[in-house]
């Protein structure tokens, strides 16, 4: 446990000096998360629902960008500069390693969340949750399940330099599907709004609202997120390489 909590706190502390990790997963998720809704509860004035709806959509971006896409990215550069390497060489066990890492991750991004809903409350008028436990509970899970893809990602992404490149298209499909890109989904045929609220954060979405509005099912995107912790679990074990390729 000590181990881990190093690992943990080495991440965090590479995490905060990295220019990079601060302007697209800090500035660019609170720039979008809370831009955005702000921006629609303007122009949109009364409408019912609308920042909810807007805040929910862009909530599955940010929160792509900042657990899935940071955790690839981060993995995927520990990998090609050997860090990884020589990691498992002090005898630290692999989920020790990985956990760590993911763990800095998933709470930098859950703190994202909280600070997002916390000036949409303030400043566009962002319904309390009805449930509040249960919108912690799935924004802890669902940054998890998105974290743990990330580091299942890594193993399709050739070298650091194209990672943010390759993760991209999961941030557009989350999008799309969550309603992050306004009523686009609506435009296509019916099946294929049905293929992405299976996506984790169509899991998500649905529970966060839920957890706002306190009707709707929670089992079902619960179990949503489950199975995709599985499907990333066992990912990871069989794919996840920690060095990069020979050349």
């Amino acid at each position: 446990m000590r181990e881990f909590v190093a690992v943990a706190r080495f991440g965090g502390r590479l995490y905060w000096r990295d220019k990079v990790a601060l302007s697209t997963s800090v500035a660019l998720s609170l720039g979008l998360g809370i831009g955005l809704p702000f921006m629609m509860a303007k122009v949109r004035p009364g409408v019912p629902g609308v920042v909810l709806d807007t805040h929910l959509g862009v909530l599955a971006m940010v929160l792509t960008v900042a657990a899935f896409m940071q955790a690839a990215v981060t993995l995927t550069a520990r990998r090609d500069q050997l860090v990884l390497k020589r990691m498992r060489a002090t005898g630290l066990h692999d989920r020790e390693i990985i956990g760590g890492e993911l763990v800095n991750i998933s709470a930098q991004t859950v703190l994202l969340a909280f600070v997002v809903c916390g000036v949409l409350y303030a400043v566009a008028g962002l319904p309390l949750p009805r449930n509040p436990l249960a919108l912690v509970l799935f924004l802890v899970a669902g940054v998890s399940v998105l974290s743990l893809l990330g580091a299942a990602w890594t193993a399709v992404i050739s070298r650091a330099e194209v990672a943010a490149v390759m993760s991209m298209p999961w941030f557009m499909l989350a999008g799309v599907g969550a309603g992050g890109f306004g009523p686009v989904v609506k435009l296509l045929p019916a099946w294929v709004g049905t293929v992405l609220d299976l996506l984790p954060t169509g899991g998500l979405v649905v529970g966060a609202r839920a957890a706002y509005t306190g009707e709707g099912d929670l089992l079902l995107p619960l179990l949503n997120l489950a199975v995709w912790a599985v499907v990333a679990l066992v990912s990871v074990r069989l794919w996840f390489r920690w060095e990069p390729r020979k050349s």
